[in-house]
């Protein structure tokens, strides 16, 4: 039986959550992950777990945020504005991207 919804949202606590994950992502399903809470070596490890699971699936991750990522389907579009992202986390405008010159003197 189909399920009605087309995106699921899931913060997994430990890495034993991302078979939750893989199940939605081979039922098509968009996985909206947050690993916002876990360790670098926990994210990292669900990551590619999951990262298997779309690659065999065909589809896509994409990542929207700090430590969110999205998993999209083969059979799903989307559209992701990567220009208003970068807006939000680019620098302040009076901020001069120049390499600051430090000069060097060299003894005789």
């Amino acid at each position: 039986m189909e399920k009605e919804y087309d995106i699921v949202f899931i913060k997994p606590e430990k890495f034993g959550d991302c078979t939750k994950c893989v199940e939605y992502i081979k039922e098509e399903k968009i996985v909206h992950i947050n690993l916002y809470d876990l360790d670098e070596i926990e994210s990292q490890r669900i990551l590619d777990y999951i990262s298997g699971a779309v690659f065999i699936q065909e589809g896509q991750i994409v990542n929207p945020g700090e430590k969110v990522f999205c998993t999209i389907p083969k059979t799903k579009t989307f559209y992701f504005d990567e220009k208003a992202r970068a807006k939000k986390t680019s620098l302040d405008s009076r901020y001069d991207e120049e390499e600051e010159i430090v000069p060097t003197y060299k003894g005789r």
